[in-house]
């Protein structure tokens, strides 16, 4: 992997849900900064997942996002990249 790739995905099992949202932001703000348009965030049923629509709903880089087609513990996250 070269220094200029940029992983877009994470995965939150095992986070608290303080640390959880912190890791999302991070996350969207690489995605960005680094020109992606979106990204996987992989939270599984919890109170994680029931938390991050709010969490990338008031993000000012998230253009959209959705829970991914036949596995609802996954979400996708598009991002405005300008």
């Amino acid at each position: 992997m070269s220094q200029d790739s940029v992983i877009t995905e994470i995965d939150l099992h095992g986070f608290r849900l303080e640390e959880a949202e912190s890791e999302v932001m991070k996350f969207v703000d690489r995605l960005y900064y680094h020109g992606e348009t979106s990204g996987r965030i992989i939270h599984g049923f919890g109170t994680i997942a029931e938390r991050l629509p709010q969490w990338l709903k008031n993000y000012p880089y998230v253009k959209n996002f959705r829970k991914a087609p036949f596995n609802p513990g996954v979400t996708l996250v598009f991002l405005e990249v300008a």
